[in-house]
């Protein structure tokens, strides 16, 4: 199966989960789902950021994280945890010349959690801080000059979580991380 079928595939199962959520469903979610001890995994597709030029314009990625709530501040939770992210760019020049890059950024990232006492919902705004690896290909022209093949990765994040029931939710991220903004699925562990 090819990553242009697994994408609309994906995103397809995202937008079923979230407009199939009955008032009743909604009401089994948990009251600010995000407390200590419990552990979130995220999987979602959106859309890349071209960190130091290694891309151009937006590109498809992937992004898998999970969290550990780690600490009760006032009304919501710290958390600790990790990403990976996976992004293609790619641009064609009008001389026919094309360039490619494949960026695999891995970084820890923390948050604040806060659910507004309503059941099902979490907010959270973060930070990431890690590295990027980027793979660069592209036809040869005189005066070219390589994306940086390893760099710092760090910038912010706002999202929201809405679960379906005590486990199972559907989740928005946005801002300037490795991804402008992205949507998926998200996974609770108490």
């Amino acid at each position: 199966m090819t990553i242009k079928k697994i994408i609309p595939l994906i995103i397809m199962i995202s937008f079923f989960l979230f407009f199939d959520s009955t008032p009743v469903k909604a009401q089994n979610g948990p009251v600010n789902p995000m407390k200590e001890d419990a552990w979130i995994i995220n999987a979602s597709f959106g859309a890349g950021t071209p960190f130091f030029g290694n891309g151009n314009g937006f590109g498809p990625a992937a992004k898998f994280s999970f969290e550990k709530g780690m600490w009760e501040v006032g009304p919501g939770t710290i958390t600790l945890g990790a990403e990976v992210t996976f992004s293609y760019f790619w641009y064609k020049y009008g001389n026919n010349w094309h360039e490619n890059w494949f960026n695999f950024i891995a970084g820890a990232r923390s948050a604040y959690h806060y659910g507004w006492g309503v059941k099902g919902l979490d907010t959270y705004a973060g930070i990431p801080l890690g590295f990027g690896l980027c793979m660069n290909s592209h036809d040869a022209e005189g005066g070219y000059h390589t994306a940086t093949p390893i760099y710092p990765y760090f910038g912010i994040f706002f999202g929201a979580s809405y679960y379906f029931n005590r486990n199972i939710g559907v989740y928005g991220e946005f801002g300037y991380s490795s991804t402008y903004a992205n949507m998926g699925i998200v996974f609770k562990l108490d």
